[in-house]
């Protein structure tokens, strides 16, 4: 979102500039930057992430007033460590200014075990196995309605009219909330999903905070309707916990579906349309899959690796720690790059490449231990059904504009908009296109060289 407002304006503009100067210092004095408001680092961070694990893995950021631990190994180790480093803001001192969001901002993702685990408990019935299954026909059937008016078209918009539809109609679904509410949430989703950015403007922010509170709001007043109800939706078995006031009460349960609401809408739409993307530039693995439909899990796993739609994690040192050979004080903030520790030399195998049959350790994407993403099974679930229906029905898929550009994110990566062209598959179509279902000669090379691997050289 950009101001119109002079003052914030030029405040950006000076933001960008001070960004820049920092950056430079950075790499002349470290060997790497990472500049979180260079669009090229924002349309491509990996041979930044490469630069930083090569030259610098524990970097201290001027510009964040953070650390960054870009290797796989130390991500892991600080995504674990519990005893020394928390998600609670209020270990944070002064320097730790771009994350997390504000102490008043109650989350469960801002607070650590035991009342995480307490929070956890309650959130995870709600994405238990047979809660899952049960949802699985309606995601197979919405996968193919929407799938097939796309083929149907020809020219497709894949995120406005596949991706965010898809996603946001299974949140839908599984909250009960009536469709009627889509346009709403899309709005309020991605208002409230930039709290959590490390670049958003003050006015985003502020309109985060208030949207915020719309939508607790909106989630009280669905949890006091429903807490004598029978329906076997999200709302109403936290509406049930909330009412006995054991475990959880009405302001967190309130909180817990903003939290389920937004993430499982933003990841999910995000991994849609990254795993498209990612597959239209690899036509070698977009063709494996249309034999081997079975694959589509591996698929969806390789995705989250290659181009994943969460890309960051945030910590607190609670007490001194060695990292590599740098000592992370009490207070300070640590930006885990989970979207760099997918792309570890160390840990993987041709890291640059998409291989749906790839072997080896597990991504970083929906994090680790206790604050593991609870719902990255049913966003599994949504993109393998998208991309199997997409991989059965679709015989060619092109650009029909130029290559897509991702969001202006460092934490949520997605692409703004993905225009393609299709053409669908006969019955008489057999089991292969010519080039793996992929566009015409020239157009995904292009534009993979364009997306992939710009140059290196530019100090912002």
């Amino acid at each position: 979102m950009k101001s119109s407002h002079p003052h914030a304006a030029q405040h950006d503009r000076w933001r960008r500039f001070g960004a820049f100067a920092a950056s430079l210092a950075e790499r002349a004095l470290r060997g790497a930057s990472y500049n979180p408001l260079s669009e090229r680092t924002i349309q491509n961070p990996y041979p930044v992430y490469a630069a930083l694990r090569r030259r610098s893995p524990v970097h201290r950021s001027s510009i964040l007033g953070s650390w960054l631990i870009s290797r796989y190994d130390d991500v892991l180790a600080v995504a674990r460590d519990h005893a020394r480093f928390s998600n609670d803001p209020r270990w944070r001192n002064a320097t730790a200014s771009v994350l997390p969001p504000a102490p008043d901002d109650y989350s469960i993702l801002l607070v650590d075990p035991p009342e995480h685990t307490r929070l956890r408990k309650v959130a995870a019935r709600a994405f238990t196995r047979p809660k899952l299954m049960a949802l699985a026909p309606h995601i197979e059937a919405l996968a193919e309605e929407i799938v097939g008016r796309a083929v149907g078209r020809g020219h497709v918009e894949w995120m406005s009219e596949v991706a965010q539809p898809m996603a946001m109609r299974v949140m839908l679904r599984m909250l009960a909330i009536a469709e009627e509410e889509e346009a709403l949430w899309h709005r309020w989703s991605a208002e409230r999903a930039r709290l959590l950015e490390m670049i958003a403007t003050r006015a985003e922010r502020k309109t985060a905070h208030i949207t915020g509170e719309s939508i607790t709001g909106y989630f009280r007043e669905r949890l006091a309707e429903r807490a004598c109800g029978q329906r076997g939706d999200a709302v109403t078995a936290l509406a049930h916990e909330a009412a006995r006031g054991e475990i959880i009460n009405p302001t967190e349960a309130a909180d817990m579906l903003g939290v389920i609401m937004i993430a499982g809408n933003e990841t999910t739409a995000n991994l849609i349309g990254n795993g498209l993307w990612a597959l239209m530039r690899h036509p070698d693995q977009l063709e494996r899959l249309r034999e081997e439909p079975e694959r589509a899990r591996e698929a969806i796993n390789e995705v989250l690796r290659y181009d994943s739609p969460v890309q960051t994690d945030f910590r607190i040192a609670k007490s001194e720690a060695e990292i590599g050979e740098e000592t992370i004080r009490t207070g300070e903030g640590v930006i885990l790059l989970t979207g760099s520790a997918n792309r570890d030399e160390a840990a993987f195998r041709e890291p640059d490449r998409l291989d749906i049959a790839r072997k080896g350790p597990k991504h970083a994407a929906f994090g680790h231990s206790v604050h593991q993403c609870i719902g990255a099974e049913l966003a599994r679930m949504e993109t393998s059904a998208v991309i199997a229906a997409a991989a059965a029905r679709i015989e060619r898929i092109s650009l029909a504009g130029p290559p897509p550009r991702y969001r202006r994110s460092t934490v949520v990566r997605g692409l703004e908009r993905l225009e393609v062209r299709i053409e669908p598959r006969t019955r008489t179509s057999g089991g292969k296109s010519g080039n793996g279902g992929a566009s015409a000669p020239g157009e995904p090379t292009a534009a993979r060289e364009e997306v992939v691997n710009p140059r290196e050289e530019d100090p912002s």
